[in-house]
């Protein structure tokens, strides 16, 4: 049975404002029956390397079987990630997609309005306080919404004969720093210029802050002038007084967002639907007021917060510390599992890597396998780490055109938070997260367990690259070009190992061959052919031996032999090469012979100097042997 889904696209979802809308879209969605998939994203932070990637969202496996999806493009902080989104949803034809913007929308939208009710303070500061010089204060960071709330405070100064001016409607328009905030009260406070009658800032967080330089300045709140913000947060309605503010309805956003989204899905004809915010009158206009909250929880929930701000940071670095030991990436995915265990209710943690993520690149495959190619890609996610209520589930492979596998398909009562793995310019995967009761509880510092895995991936991939190449290095110092044979170096390393393995009182051969009349091959026929009949015998020694026998060109036409075994073996052995020339001298087309001179020797080694000297035992009875042959 497909379970009913809808998509959502956000961005810093640790935000308040896309926290809030979040869990409404989430709550809303689950009451008509819907799943909900919260496909995060970081875009904005600088996180070095890692920021440059986050398109990998775009490969993600969420864009199949949607009933509809709410793109809340306005979080992205990213220009380009935005349109890329926007051009990769809109390629998903008949899914029906609502856009959560308040301008450059390009699909169906619903907005909120906040803006207007910045001339409703205004209007109240007039009507109820009697106030007629009014400064705005605006966000540098933020012309476009800043602007807008200008303009709401102009048209109400205006309509009651208010013109705005210099004089009467200082605009100021800051980037939000303690110095700026005391150079702004100067501004309004100094010689020559009328003391303002109320403050109309940008946002509340603008408000407090102008709030605590005037009180450092000996200035009182709202008797010496009100003061108002606009997005109603929890630290200003704990302030004393309580600030009047805008309400920020933005979990209603959310809910709204998707009876709109479902007017769609059922085609129905649709219309921009607007949420509309509420002014909130609290004290620092000169309101009375009734203080209905407690203080102490919020003091209380703000040394919660330093805790755990402190407690995550201990944690990403303990993480850090245990990666930088894994060596393989089960030990890795241990380490995961530990510190999944301590996000605070999490139901369940599930890491989903392609089946590729660890593939080597095209150069790094030209050097260690004579292949240019990129190894194909695979159409299979793995997940390797499956956590459901505190219980390992088994790894599995599956296809691509899902989030996760079959047998968690089942899931659909519970919304699911989706996180790209950040990467080095490739793709590793993603992490999918379940909450209690589906209450979000997506913390900042999760973006901190993002970086700390896709750093641990990196370096276990960069681990086989380094271990590939250093195979291929081993080999090239290794390995004789001309023959595939050990060369010099190699046939003196394995020759010290194949001693320490042998059980004691083993007897060994050594064999010592030297092709006969290389240098009148190379004078007469050139290097070339003298090379083809190097690589003759090669192939004559490696089609007579087997791999327990160690075999090597130790010098130009110089080769050894080492094996386990008496006399009767070496013969056997020099009697197959030598057979193997006869016939290729007797059905080959070159002008010349391929032969050697052998000698072998054979005891009972232990140590390499013992070895060494069979070895000079073999090449001295090879050299008998070619003397006899001249």
């Amino acid at each position: 049975m497909r379970h009913k889904k809808i998509a959502l696209f956000i961005s810093h979802i640790y935000g308040e404002y896309q926290h809030n809308l979040s869990q409404g879209i989430i709550d809303r969605a689950l009451e008509y029956g819907y799943q909900t998939q919260v496909i995060a994203t970081n875009d904005g932070e600088n996180l070095g390397t890692f920021s440059s990637t986050e398109e990998s969202v775009l490969q993600l496996p969420v864009y199949r079987n949607l009933d509809g999806i709410i793109f809340a493009s306005g979080t992205y902080a990213n220009p380009e990630l935005r349109e890329q989104l926007r051009a990769r949803i809109a390629s998903l034809g008949q899914v029906p997609v609502l856009e959560v913007a308040d301008t450059g929308y390009s699909f169906p939208r619903i907005s909120l309005e906040n803006n207007i009710t910045a001339g409703t303070l205004a209007e109240h500061m007039i009507t109820v306080h009697g106030a007629s010089r009014i400064c705005y204060l605006g966000d540098v960071d933020a012309p476009d919404i800043s602007r807008l709330r200008s303009e709401a405070v102009r048209r109400v100064l205006q309509e009651h004969g208010l013109t705005p001016g210099e004089q009467d409607f200082p605009e100021i328009h800051i980037y939000d720093d303690d110095e700026t905030y005391r150079a702004v009260l100067r501004d309004l406070t100094g010689a020559g210029t009328s003391f303002p009658d109320a403050v109309i800032c940008y946002n509340d967080a603008m408000a407090l802050a102008l709030w605590q330089a005037a009180e450092e300045e000996g200035y009182r709140i709202p008797e010496d002038f009100a003061l108002t913000g606009c997005d109603n947060s929890e630290a200003g309605q704990n302030h004393m007084p309580p600030l009047t503010t805008v309400s920020y309805p933005i979990y209603e956003l959310g809910s709204a967002s998707v009876d709109s989204l479902l007017t769609l899905i059922k085609g129905k004809s649709y219309h921009q639907a607007t949420v509309f915010a509420e002014a909130i009158y609290g004290g620092s206009c000169g309101c009375s007021y009734r203080r209905d909250k407690n203080p102490h929880p919020y003091s209380n929930a703000l040394e919660h917060r330093i805790v755990d701000l402190e407690r995550s940071i201990l944690t990403s670095a303990r993480m850090s510390s245990a990666f930088s030991h894994a060596v393989e990436l089960e030990d890795g995915l241990e380490y995961i599992a530990d510190f999944a265990a301590q996000i605070r209710d999490c139901t369940g943690f599930f890491l989903c890597l392609t089946e590729d993520w660890d593939r080597l690149s095209g150069r790094t495959r030209e050097l260690t396998e004579g292949t240019s190619e990129p190894a194909p890609s695979s159409d299979r996610i793995e997940l390797l780490l499956a956590m459901k209520d505190g219980k390992r589930l088994p790894q599995c492979t599956f296809q691509n055109d899902s989030l996760l596998p079959d047998f968690l398909a089942d899931e659909g009562e519970f919304a699911r938070i989706v996180s790209p793995i950040y990467h080095h310019k490739d793709t590793y995967g993603y992490i999918v997260m379940t909450f209690r009761d589906n209450r979000l509880t997506y913390p900042f510092w999760l973006i901190q367990w993002l970086v700390n895995i896709s750093q641990l991936l990196y370096n276990l991939r960069n681990r086989k690259k380094t271990e590939a190449l250093s195979e291929r290095l081993e080999e090239i110092y290794m390995t004789d070009p001309l023959t595939g044979l050990l060369n010099k170096n190699g046939f003196a390393y394995h020759r010290s190992s194949f001693l320490e393995k042998l059980p004691e009182d083993t007897k060994v051969c050594a064999i010592y061959l030297d092709m006969n009349k290389l240098k009148a091959i190379n004078d007469t026929y050139g290097h070339a052919e003298g090379d083809f009949a190097i690589q003759i015998l090669g192939q004559a020694i490696r089609q007579s031996c087997n791999e327990t026998e160690l075999m090597g060109r130790i010098g130009g036409d110089e080769f050894n032999i080492l094996l386990c075994g008496d006399e009767e073996k070496a013969e056997s052995i020099l009697k197959k090469i030598r057979r193997y020339l006869g016939h290729y001298n007797s059905l080959g087309d070159k002008p010349y012979r391929v032969s050697a001179s052998a000698g072998f020797a054979c005891a009972v080694c232990r140590e390499s100097e013992d070895l060494e000297e069979l070895f000079q035992e073999a090449d001295r009875k090879m050299y008998l042997e070619k003397q006899t042959r001249t």
